[in-house]
């Protein structure tokens, strides 16, 4: 009797042993784009994500983000084009406005950030005060039906609050800035924000899923050793120790480089990381993650997703494959993937080559 996927991929969460060769390939961005835009191709239009997968012959990875966030008094405003996306985030005569752009790979850039001064952190101190969680578990009911034993159903929390404030207020760079310039105010933001993300980890522990997803988006260029021990450290610590006493594993979201990072996300109680791969998008090539890391976690990813676009270079898109197939087949703590999702642009028929070449 065959294993089941979902099996195959517990198992490089569990230590379990396991000996097959798995290619996980993350289709959500992909999936969601084209079922939005209606250019699907034709034999799969009308298919789900997780037929499309039985169709391709690979694992179903899917998340599920089971809350809404509630403004409270805060008047949300959204204006949005094909190419375009404001949104402004208005409490009595206070303002904050945030702008995006799509980007070349399908996914929304953001080019604007809400925060741009000491004031606009008193003023966001005060719309977080109104923000709250609307805890929506339902959701996830008619994802696992659909998914089954095909492959996996992770829940996503919040971002952890030091990764919310740069990532989707302050911005990476003049964020930084104004972090060093303000900390007193910003601590007292992410004082908040830490407690908000513990409600919903406190509900999503008690969740019918296995894998739980931080989706951090970490990356060492902006994020140093010094800043993860600062802001990070005890924060992951405290979410892995919950979701360990409920049974479950807490992975983590990369996007970008990544290596200084890993031994403190492992020590920090984090069970595995999606996205590791090497150049061009990262630093972490699987057999180098490991080595850092030890044995006992779960890395996701090897191939870098820019190898999967037409115009990567086909001699390097074999390599970088190959050389992330032989790492896997060694080590049975990965999953081999697109680092970190299989992009909007792919080559199906690379995708494909890659799958066969798994399969042989």
């Amino acid at each position: 009797m065959s294993i089941p996927p979902k099996v195959h991929i517990l198992n490089r969460f569990s230590g379990a042993e396991d000996d097959t060769l798995l290619f996980l390939p993350n289709l959500t961005l992909w999936y969601g784009w084209h079922h939005r835009h209606g250019t699907l191709p034709v034999d799969w239009q009308d298919l789900t994500l997780s037929q499309i997968c039985a169709e391709l012959g690979v694992p179903v990875w899917e998340s599920v983000r089971p809350y809404e966030i509630e403004w409270g008094a805060v008047r949300v405003e959204r204006h949005e084009s094909e190419q375009h996306r404001e949104i402004r985030y208005c409490l009595g005569t206070d303002t904050l406005v945030e702008r995006w752009q799509l980007g070349p790979d399908g996914d929304w850039w953001q080019v604007e950030y809400p925060v741009k001064s000491h004031a606009d952190l008193a003023v966001l101190l005060k719309m977080v005060r109104e923000r709250s969680y609307r805890w929506l578990p339902e959701r996830l009911e008619p994802v696992l039906e659909a998914v089954g034993e095909a492959g996996t159903v992770a829940a996503l929390l919040p971002r952890r609050p030091f990764a919310q404030l740069l990532l989707e207020w302050l911005g990476w760079s003049e964020g930084l800035m104004l972090l060093f310039d303000a900390e007193m105010a910003a601590q007292q933001i992410l004082r908040l924000l830490e407690e908000q993300v513990a409600s919903v980890e406190e509900r999503a522990a008690q969740l019918p899923v296995e894998i739980i997803v931080s989706p951090d988006n970490l990356d060492a260029q902006f994020i140093s050793p010094g800043f993860f021990a600062r802001y990070l450290s005890d924060s992951y610590r405290r979410a892995a120790a919950r979701f360990h006493k409920a049974g479950k594993y807490l992975m983590v979201d990369t996007g970008g480089a990544v290596w200084h990072l890993l031994e403190h996300l492992a020590a920090g109680g984090v069970d595995g990381v999606q996205g590791v791969c090497g150049p061009p998008q990262s630093d972490a090539p699987l057999a180098r993650a490991r080595a850092v890391l030890g044995p006992d976690f779960t890395l996701w990813g090897g191939i870098p997703q820019d190898a999967l676009l037409p115009q990567f270079p086909r001699d390097r898109f074999e390599e970088s494959v190959q050389e992330a197939m032989a790492v896997a087949r060694q080590d049975s703590r990965v999953i081999l993937g697109i680092a970190d999702r299989v992009p909007v642009q792919a080559d199906l028929g690379r995708l494909q080559q890659v799958i066969a070449w798994c399969a042989a």
